[in-house]
């Protein structure tokens, strides 16, 4: 029987190295998000929610709730003249993410009014909360 070559011991080692390594860093990548702010659609039974995380300048909105209505978000320029973004979902369990690596870019330290609300059919548009969170 023939004695591996020292190539060929140092080439299985990295390979094993390698293998070894990738779960943690995928695991890494797909960490939970530590949310700065949280906000709910204001009926009495909230059907819908606002997350907001400073840190990527991610904003989270889910419809929470099976009630055939839709939840909304507009995030406002920080003089609260103009929406900068707006997200809708509808869907018991559906989440939209924006994030500032997709193009959602904030402005660190500036201060946003969000709004959160309930729509159907795009028309009536109820249960509205506020709020002004610091990117």
């Amino acid at each position: 029987m023939r004695k591996p070559s020292k190539k060929t011991t140092l080439r299985g080692a990295a390979v094993l190295a390698a293998a070894l390594a990738l779960p943690a860093l995928n695991a890494t990548a797909a960490q939970a998000i530590d949310w700065d702010h949280q906000l709910h659609t204001d009926d009495g039974d909230p059907g819908g929610r606002l997350r907001f995380e400073a840190y990527g300048d991610i904003v989270e909105v889910c419809d929470i709730e099976a009630d055939g209505w839709a939840v909304y978000v507009d995030v406002w320029d920080p003089s609260g003249m103009r929406i900068i973004d707006s997200i809708s979902v509808g869907g018991n369990g559906n989440c939209v993410t924006h994030r500032a690596s997709n193009g959602h870019n904030l402005t660190e330290g500036a201060v946003y009014p969000f709004s959160l609300g309930l729509h159907k059919n795009h028309e009536i548009f109820r249960y509205e909360d506020r709020a002004r969170w610091r990117a």
